[in-house]
């Protein structure tokens, strides 16, 4: 097991004496390692940057989240990939998803080993888009494994869809697993019918407080001689969309469907979303913990921005609201997007005596640091030929730096769908953010978006043409990018869409 060692400048940061001790020896006075923290990593599905009150939103209603960032610090630019899969795999191996040739949520048509050729399906205008991996390949060390062999107690419960089989978390570096299910339950009332390792509750009980439940109880029972790793990730706010009558009610008198965000099915599963967070917040309270727990809230990607239709044959009691499921204004689209709406997400991390209470941040963050963050509070040093993408985020936690990256990528090549905008890439570097759009330009060439996001987050002025000599050079930052990780490109008639 590595030793645990903070820098000296963040050890005066932890002011709680939980983490210090004084240790007198016949030669003088010795200064022993601070106490591991306990780390929970509480993850939400399809909840954009702009779908809580802590953000701003004035339909839905997150107490409990607004709490715990008037204990922590709230990020105001940090990044997920566009959909589900492809962000908890960045997050797991802390490797951006284009490395690990996963872009697309894991469904049974991808594959294992994917490249261009093994996709013979045609867009339009004859592009070939590459496939996308069908799991979290076994070889990838995840942060489970690296914690677990840095002598903490690891702990998943809910939304894995990081592949199934062997695949399973358990075989991920995860010593206990409470549910373990791909993109949505079935139901979100018992019996759940498609959740493994969560046996069904009495008829009628609600998945999110059942798991509320479940991870409150690892907590007590856990092994309090050693810290406890728990990635907490929930179904909410994934469709179906179900959720208690009562909270139904309560979002639909409050709807207006003038405004973007007033789906009452959505405010009643973003608010038992928050509920849940409160219990867990509870728990540890209860437990007396919570100053030893480094916590944080994050979401897989933005919100879901078009409208919610009932399956042929079957009744969704959402269909029957026609608005939108939610909206990710200012932002520019939403899930399945490589726009803000889709890539920028809420996040909040709270660690007393570390991390400073009500703080706020803009410093541009991605999930993948938060691997190496975690890492670094463990005392873990990364096998040398081991790649990490993202970088620690200790610095900004504990007030020593004010960012610790400049530069962020997104690699996103499928056809355009209801939900998505035309395949592309992106880098964002300081506050310009170049597109690349596959094969989206005239004559089938590449297209170039240029905004400046400090200025411009609804991205609405294109500054490709303003400014050529800026969209050339990041434009070529990124193709260095896609070929170092070994990004696969869409093709047209064999050649490689490289320019």
């Amino acid at each position: 097991m590595a030793t645990f060692k903070y820098p000296p400048t963040t050890l005066m940061k932890f002011k709680n004496l939980n983490f210090l001790c004084i240790l007198f020896s016949v030669t003088g006075i010795a200064l022993a390692a601070p106490k591991r923290p306990n780390i929970v990593l509480f993850l939400v599905d399809d909840m954009g940057w702009m779908d809580s009150s802590t953000y701003g939103s004035e339909f839905y209603e997150t107490p409990n989240m607004t709490r715990l960032a008037s204990e922590g610090m709230l990020f105001t630019q940090a990044y997920a990939q566009p959909l589900c899969s492809p962000t908890r795999a960045a997050l797991m191996s802390g490797k951006y998803a284009g490395r690990l040739h996963l872009h697309k949520a894991i469904t049974g048509g991808s594959v294992a080993v994917p490249t261009v050729k093994h996709n013979p399906k045609k867009s339009a205008d004859t592009l070939i888009w590459p496939e996308s991996r069908s799991h979290l390949p076994l070889e990838e060390r995840t942060m489970a494994e690296a914690l677990k062999d840095s002598g903490y107690q690891t702990w998943f419960l809910g939304k894995w869809h990081l592949g199934k089989g062997k695949y399973w978390p358990e075989n991920q570096g995860f010593e206990k697993v409470v549910g373990k299910g791909g993109a949505g339950p079935r139901s979100y009332f018992s019996p759940y019918q498609n959740i493994p390792d969560l046996p069904d509750g009495p008829e009628g009980e609600y998945l999110p407080e059942r798991l509320t439940q479940e991870a409150c109880k690892l907590m007590e029972e856990r092994d309090q001689t050693k810290p406890f790793f728990m990635y907490f990730a929930h179904f909410n706010v994934h469709s179906p969309y179900q959720a208690k009558d009562d909270y139904v009610a309560k979002y639909a008198r409050k709807s207006d469907p003038s405004q973007g965000q007033s789906h009452p099915f959505m405010g009643a599963m973003i608010q038992a979303m928050d509920e849940s967070l409160g219990g867990v917040l509870d728990k540890l309270d209860e437990l007396g913990i919570a100053d030893n727990t480094l916590f944080i809230f994050i979401s897989d990607n933005g919100g879901v921005h078009w409208a919610n239709s009932a399956k042929k044959g079957k009744t969704d009691p959402a269909s029957k609201f026609t608005m939108p499921i939610t909206s990710n204004a200012p932002l520019r689209g939403g899930k399945a997007c490589y726009y803000e709406g889709g890539v920028r997400i809420p996040m909040v991390a709270r660690l007393p005596g570390v991390i400073e209470a009500g703080s706020e941040t803009d410093a541009l963050t991605h999930v993948i640091d938060l691997y190496p963050t975690l890492l670094d509070l463990a005392g873990y040093a990364k096998p040398g030929e081991q790649i990490l993408d993202g970088k620690s985020i200790l610095p900004i936690l504990n007030g020593e730096r004010s960012e610790v990256r400049d530069t962020l990528y997104c690699h996103f090549p499928r056809p355009k769908t209801l939900a998505s905008a035309f395949g592309g890439s992106f880098v964002r570097e300081g506050d310009y953010k170049l597109i690349r759009g596959w094969g989206g330009g005239e004559d089938g060439k590449n297209s170039l978006e240029l905004y400046n996001i400090a200025e411009d987050v609804g991205e609405e002025n294109n500054l490709a043409e303003a400014m050529p000599k800026l969209a050339e050079r990041l434009d070529a930052k990124l193709s260095v990018w896609l070929e170092e990780t070994g990004a696969l490109l869409p093709t047209r008639n064999g050649d490689l869409l490289a320019d």
